[in-house]
């Protein structure tokens, strides 16, 4: 068949901690990060809507990769060193990775999704290989934090995206500096946090955060950021409205606090401006993004939470009879109400409402809907388990919804909705004994407005589709 034997990806690491002054070693597969992310940051990042005291980052110990995904980890060594307030981080890489290449051999785009079925792909699997290696210094006392970091990254090949207007200024090369200088100070009821870093070509960019936490816990977080759209770091990842560092000023203000006992809200607003093209957009353009969540605890086992999101972006559109490609919003709201219910015996249950809502000038807005219940279990014997049942009704692509289940050990899967049908979902773990634990899986979605679901080499003739994982986790 072609297939070479064994498994698709293997994952390896040995972790050692607090050995004298060499508080980490870490050997196989590995994540960290150095300050705001500016330069790196391959651990998993924070969502805006997480909450807004979460938006503020530290330098991170070597973190244990050990999830199915195949991309965004390093595969080598790492170490921290420590003596009195000053502290030494230090690592170097090298795999392979699988890339999208030109007739000319040389690196248009990253292949993430690692996925190695068909000829196409198999071809693509560690077709390059990438070194990386980079050291943090960094110094604490009290209060205050000051780190300087250096990141150094090569590849086998040429990195050359296929040019087009909106990524004139990427980096095009086969190696790669940046170096930042970072800080964080705490005071009574005050963090101020921020990164400055360089790329080789002299771009600078910056993150900035004030951050305030009265005694009552409440909290206000305003974040300022500068991305210029010549600004290149492979392995960043900050906050950010767009997927890169690059051609994005913002401003973020975020808080949480308590009107009254028993209910708690957040909210932040972020304004960014992208002042050069992106893909689909071909002049400068901005986005608005707004968050709204209200928890109530009406008693110790019952809460209920409405969440409300408002996005406000951008893109140039083809009109009929009209030449040029003016530049006009499009809205997505999205409105969740959540019922949550424990029980006695471990037994919870969640009721929740999806309402999404797209509006695209000068076009009618588009809805979708969703209900869904989940029941989980978590009593004391050795079987526990999940159950997700879902009604969709969604007109478009952009008003699809989500389906929060949840998954294997390991593993992050939140499969997303539109049309019409209905979605189930069954999960468990049995505990065989301390050590071994058998995990499992099945789901079953079902359409009602379609003869076949997916395209191509992932076509299925049918309205059904029926997914089923399988974990066996041995801890010696």
């Amino acid at each position: 068949s072609g297939y070479p034997r064994g498994y698709d990806h293997y994952g390896l690491h040995l972790l050692l901690r607090d050995l004298g002054q060499l508080r980490t070693l870490i050997l196989g597969d590995y994540r960290l990060s150095f300050g705001q992310g500016l330069i790196l940051n391959n651990d998993y990042g924070v969502s805006k809507s997480w909450s807004s005291d979460q938006v503020v980052r530290r330098t991170q110990q070597p973190k244990r990769h050990f999830s199915t995904a195949e991309s965004g980890y390093f595969r080598g060594a790492a170490a921290v060193l420590a003596a009195g307030n000053l502290s030494l981080t230090a690592f170097y890489s090298a795999r392979k990775i699988d890339a999208n290449l030109s007739d000319t051999g040389e690196i248009t785009s990253f292949k993430t999704d690692g996925l190695h079925r068909t000829p196409l792909e198999r071809e693509k699997k560690g077709n390059s290989s990438e070194q990386v290696t980079g050291v943090n210094v960094n110094y604490r006392k009290g209060g205050l934090q000051l780190g300087t970091s250096c990141l150094y990254h090569a590849y086998d090949r040429m990195y050359n995206p296929k040019l087009q207007e909106y990524n004139r200024y990427y980096l095009r090369d086969s190696t790669h500096v940046n170096g930042s200088v970072d800080y964080s100070f705490q005071l009574p009821g005050f963090l101020i946090a921020g990164e400055t870093a360089i790329a080789r070509n002299g771009a600078v960019a910056t993150l900035n955060t004030i951050q305030y936490r009265s005694t009552g816990g409440s909290t206000l977080t305003l974040l300022y950021r500068h991305y210029p759209i010549s600004y290149n770091a492979l392995h960043g990842q900050a906050f950010s409205e767009g997927s890169t560092l690059r051609n994005e000023n913002g401003l973020y203000l975020g808080g949480g606090f308590t009107p009254t006992r028993g209910v708690m809200v957040n909210s932040y607003l972020d304004l960014a401006h992208h002042p050069w093209m992106r893909l689909g957009v071909d002049e400068p353009s901005s986005t608005i993004d707004y968050y709204l969540l209200t928890s109530w605890e009406i008693s110790r086992r019952t809460s209920l939470d409405l969440r409300y999101k408002y996005k406000r972006k951008e893109k140039s559109f083809s009109l009929p009879d009209e030449s040029a490609k003016p530049l006009l919003p499009y809205t997505t709201q999205k409105i969740r109400l959540r019922w949550m219910q424990s029980l006695q015996g471990g037994w919870e249950l969640r009721a929740t409402a999806d309402m999404a809502l797209y509006k695209e000038q000068p076009f009618p807005v588009e809805k979708g809907i969703m209900l869904s219940q989940s029941i989980s279990y978590r009593g004391r014997g050795r079987l526990t388990g999940d159950a997700f049942i879902a009604f969709f009704d969604a007109e478009s692509y952009d008003t699809r919804l989500y389906s929060y289940e949840r998954n294997l050990l390991s593993s992050f899967y939140m499969p997303s909705f539109y049309g019409k049908g209905m979605r189930l979902a069954l999960s468990g773990k049995y505990s065989v004994s301390p050590s071994l634990t058998l995990s499992f899986k099945a789901a079953y979605t079902r359409y009602r407005d379609r003869d076949t679901i997916g395209s191509g080499t992932e076509l299925i003739n049918g309205n059904s589709r029926t997914d089923i994982w399988c974990y066996l986790r041995w801890k010696i």
